[in-house]
């Protein structure tokens, strides 16, 4: 037997230390800590505040060898923290690591200050912001900076107004907060004016007044007689600008009107102003006067209206001008009669008046004479006569037979000078009829006038005689009619002139067959009558014939026969085999000279069919006609053969269809000719895929009937190929492969290493054609992958294809370094991240490019602090990531001297003593005869750079007093400061030279 040990040697465990994921430690921002150690480690352990990690915002890395802090806060999460590694034989613990956690700015205010100020105002604005480290303020004015400070001042100017913006930083945060307030700034106004809207102010109609200035207004007022506008015909614009004031009136709204600018510090009036309402004229009036005249007359016509300013006053006589002043006169003549217009016109107003008189001027009249309506009398038609005269007629009167004329057939116009006789009759409304004129001064009586009236022709008669007559018979037409004066007679064949006398006569012959019109005329009445009779004069019939609707006879299409013939035909008889037509498929015109067979079928309806014509004296019969029936194709068909056929394969393609007579056939392949007869062969090819068309047809039926047989010629199929939707396939990112190939491709198959693609994380198109793979992983999704085309013929495969997924970077870290260095030091910064393919590395300063490399060196000096990124990317993924690591740089610092707020130290006043240095300085301190100050008189500023003592006393506070400046890497002090207090004195003293006071009288 053998036996063998296994010996296992430890050595001790050096001491680990804390590596920290960021350099500064954020609020809200994840924190890491890694305990950084070598050695044979067993396990590692951490401890906050002495206690093993415990609560849902602290994780442990599956090793336990980094901590990390989740959401920091400022007043939690301090530590310390300590990490401690072990082995079965040692252990060790780093140093404890405490937290500082940056902060904030929380928010930003601007201290209370007024947001309006008067132009030389002293304006101071202050910010403040909670932050760790202290924040940093930029102001911006309209967006352009103008302060580095917290605080800062102005003398107002109306530049100076406009929105104010304080911003407070953070560069350990990376946070920015923000405050603003709006100033406006306000100069003394300038006296107002008042511009009206018109240059006349007119009664009733609206007027504005506009109070006009320039500057900072934010209010008008307006006064009129000294207080505030009312009433609701005044209305007030609503910036309050403009007053309007609605329909002026004479009496009211003069005003004056005084209107006042202001703002919140400012306010001024313009001088008053006062209305003067112009209005009218109000009416104008013609003074009284006669309307009519006698030639040779004096006439005066004179107009008034009031009006302000006074009226312009125009005359016109029937329109034209003849005055213009208010008064004028004529001497009367017949010229001078019409209309006279007074017109009144305001041209401030642009109101018109106007006034108007009818002047009548008479003279004598002359004898009147009676004209009539018409040359002649007619019976039964109105009849007017009337009196016809010159002059100033104011009256018409008539005499029939001496006396006035009544009854309800004798009319008189409204003015009496037309007298209407109605329906005049032959014996009565002779006469003798007289019209008589008037006017105020005279009068006159035409001549008598006597009626003669015309009448008829009363009725028209032909004397009677036969319709119809044989040809060759002597026949006389008469026509007789009652009319005064007698009736004129013309007579008509068929509406064409035949004879101008009462009488005529005919030898009978065709052509005198027709209507003939007498028709009898009297000229003064205007009336005609007529009368008429028909003449028929027979021939014998010729023979007639069939004549057919179409050429050819179609079955299930309707077909007539029309009996056609010429003469005089009074009946047409239709005959099949011989007896008159019957049967619901047979029907007559209504003369039965025509036969409609419906629906034509091939077996029956062949006849024969005969047709006959007759009148009173003759028949005739045409000869027998016998049907030939068209029909068909009644359907195609295309004898049966396969649907698909390889290239190569001699195929023919037939086809029949029964018809009368026989079907024309025509082939098409994909709507184009390849054939016209009933069979045709081809060696298949591709070209031969598509629709085969069979057409039969029959041009005397105009039918066709088709068939159709779609052919599928099959080649073998090309290798596809996978096409990418990417160049480059990203890990998260979805990503396509399409199957691309040529040919008759009926289906498509992918398989993943030989089998069917399955899983819900992958996705097939409706075709099959596009393979879809979501959101790629690094580590599954490589394939190979496959994809195959088939047709019932033929298939094949395309090359396998292997995916090879871009991911990363996934996390960007900047290898530990310090962050804080003196001036002269070698800094070297580097940066790693997980990439495929690589990363390329930018380092950026304060966002300003410093190399392209992963890892960079320089000398420190204080143009090298701030903030340094590196950024990791990858063109593939489209990913990049960034750490940051913020260097702070210290140079030596520089004695720091003692300032004092006033060039003497006096008793019982306030002394205050400023610690003034440069350079980068993060803390004062200040000692007292050695010591740290203290005591309720002694003060420090926040920043502890300025000593207030108070109450100064001339046997302590003496000092000497020392101030001192430091940062983390270098410190220096101040030359000692020794205080003399002098004493202040109530009575008489004067100054010397050297700054002392010298006591003149008792304290």
């Amino acid at each position: 037997h053998s036996h063998f040990l296994s010996i296992l040697c430890t050595a001790p465990l050096s001491k680990p230390t804390i590596l920290t994921s960021n350099n500064t430690a954020v609020e809200t921002k994840d924190f890491s800590l890694t305990c950084n150690a070598t050695g044979q480690i067993h396990a590692y352990k951490w401890f906050i505040n002495g206690v093993a990690p415990a609560g849902r915002r602290i994780q442990l890395s599956p090793d336990r060898r980094t901590l990390t802090l989740q959401s920091l806060k400022r007043r939690v999460n301090k530590g310390p923290c300590v990490c401690e590694i072990e082995n079965p034989f040692y252990r060790n613990r780093s140093d404890p690591f405490t937290l500082d956690v940056a902060y904030g700015p929380d928010i930003a205010t601007i201290v209370h200050s007024p947001d309006e100020y008067p132009t030389g105002a002293n304006i101071t604005l202050s910010c403040v912001a909670d932050s760790n480290p202290a924040a940093q303020f930029t102001w911006l004015h309209n967006g352009q900076s103008v302060s580095n400070s917290a605080t800062f001042s102005i003398i107002a100017s109306l530049s100076d107004a406009g929105t104010y913006t304080c911003t407070a930083s953070n560069s350990f945060t990376g946070l920015t907060r923000t405050a603003t307030k709006n100033i406006i700034i306000y100069a003394p106004l300038s006296k107002p004016t008042i511009l009206t809207s018109n240059n006349t102010e007119v009664e009733t109609k609206d007027f504005s007044l506009t109070c006009y200035a320039t500057g900072q207004i934010h209010a008008y007022k307006w006064f009129i007689n000294g207080v505030a506008p009312a009433g609701r015909r005044i209305q007030l614009s609503p910036d309050r600008r403009t007053l309007t004031l609605r329909s002026l009136t004479r009496s009211f709204n003069k005003g004056p009107y005084v209107c006042e600018i202001e703002n919140p510090f400012y306010h001024n009036r313009s001088d008053p102003f006062t209305l003067d309402v112009a209005y009218g004229p109000d009416i104008a009036t013609i003074v009284h006067s006669a309307d009519e005249y006698p030639t040779a007359a004096n006439i005066t016509l004179s107009c008034v209206a009031d009006s302000n300013p006074a009226a312009q006053f125009t005359w016109l006589h029937n329109g034209q001008p003849v005055s213009n002043s208010a008064t004028f006169s004529i001497i009367a003549s017949l010229s001078d009669a019409g209309t006279y217009t007074c017109t009144a016109s305001n041209s401030f107003t642009g109101l018109t008046c106007t006034a108007t008189k009818n002047i009548i001027i008479y003279a004598p009249v002359s004898k009147p004479t009676i004209v009539t309506s018409n040359i002649t009398a007619v019976e039964t038609k109105d009849f007017s006569l009337t009196c016809q005269a010159t002059g100033q007629i104011h009256a018409y009167q008539w005499f029939i037979n001496g006396v006035a004329p009544a009854g309800s057939r004798i009319q008189l116009s409204p003015d009496k000078r037309t007298l209407t006789l109605s329906r005049l009759t032959r014996r009565d409304n002779k006469g003798p009829y007289e019209c008589e004129i008037r006017n105020p001064f005279s009068s006159n009586r035409s001549d008598p006038f006597t009626l003669d009236v015309a009448y008829g022709p009363d009725f028209a008669t032909i004397d009677h005689i036969s319709d119809q007559f044989a040809t060759g018979i002597n026949v006389t037409l008469s026509c007789v009619a009652d009319s005064n004066p007698p009736a004129q007679f013309t007579w008509l064949q068929n509406g064409q002139p035949l004879s101008n006398s009462a009488s005529f006569s005919i030898i009978t012959s065709l052509n005198d067959i027709g209507n003939y019109t007498c028709i009898a005329t009297n000229s003064f009445t205007g009336l005609t009558r007529t009368a008429n009779k028909t003449l028929m004069i027979y021939a014998p019939l010729s023979k007639p014939t069939i004549v057919t609707s179409n050429i050819t006879a179609v079955e299930t299409k309707d077909f007539s026969l029309t009996c056609q013939a010429t003469g005089q035909i009074h009946t047409y008889q239709l005959f099949i085999n011989g007896v008159a037509p019957a049967g619901s498929r047979i029907q007559l015109s209504p003369d039965k000279r025509t036969l409609t067979l419906s629906r034509l079928t091939r077996r029956d309806t062949k006849g024969p069919y005969e047709c006959e014509i007759r009148n009173p004296f003759y028949s005739n019969r045409s000869d027998p006609f016998t049907l030939d029936v068209a029909y068909g194709p009644d359907i195609a068909t295309i004898d049966r053969i396969s649907d698909q056929f390889s290239t190569g394969n001699n195929v023919t393609l037939s086809c029949v269809a029964d018809s009368n007579p026989p079907a024309q056939f025509t082939w098409l392949q994909n709507g184009q000719s390849v054939s016209n007869s009933a069979s045709f062969s081809i060696i298949t090819s591709l070209n031969h895929i598509g629709n085969y068309t069979c057409i039969a047809t029959n041009s005397f039926t105009g039918l066709t009937r088709t068939a159709n047989k779609t052919l599928m010629i099959y080649a073998p199929l090309s290798k596809p190929t996978i096409v990418t939707s990417n160049i480059t396939a990203v890990e998260t990112k979805d990503f396509s492969m399409t199957c691309q190939a040529t040919g008759q491709i009926h289906a498509y198959r992918w398989f993943i290493n030989g089998v069917a693609p399955a899983g819900s994380r992958i996705q097939l198109s409706p075709d099959k054609k596009i393979l879809t793979i979501p959101n790629l992983t690094r580590r599954d999704n490589k394939g190979p992958y496959v994809c195959e085309i088939e047709n019932p013929l033929f298939s094949n495969r395309s090359d396998p294809f292997t995916l090879d997924v871009a991911y990363g970077p996934d996390i960007a870290m900047i290898v530990r370094t310090q962050d804080v260095y003196p001036t002269g030091a070698n800094i070297t910064l580097s940066c790693s991240a997980i990439s495929n393919p690589p990363v390329q590395f930018t380092w950026l300063q304060n966002g300003q490019p410093v190399s392209n490399s992963a890892t960079f060196s320089f000398i420190a000096s204080l143009n090298r602090a701030g903030t340094y990124t590196c950024i990791a990317s990858n063109s593939f993924t489209g990913l990049a990531r960034t750490a940051n690591k913020t260097l702070i740089i210290y140079a030596p610092l520089s004695k720091p001297t003692i300032l004092t707020s006033n060039r003497t130290a006096v008793e019982t006043k306030d002394f205050s003593l400023t610690c003034q240095g440069t350079g980068q300085i993060h803390a004062y301190r200040w000692f007292i005869n050695g010591l740290a100050p203290s005591g309720s008189r002694i003060q420090l500023s926040p920043d502890k750079k300025i000593l207030t003592i108070g109450n100064l006393t001339r046997r302590e506070n003496k000092g000497p007093y020392v101030c001192e400046i430091e940062n983390p890497l270098f410190r220096n002090r101040s030359d000692p400061f020794t205080l003399n207090v002098t004493c202040e004195y109530i009575c008489s003293s004067y100054m010397v030279h050297d700054y002392s006071l010298v006591v003149s009288s008792q304290r």
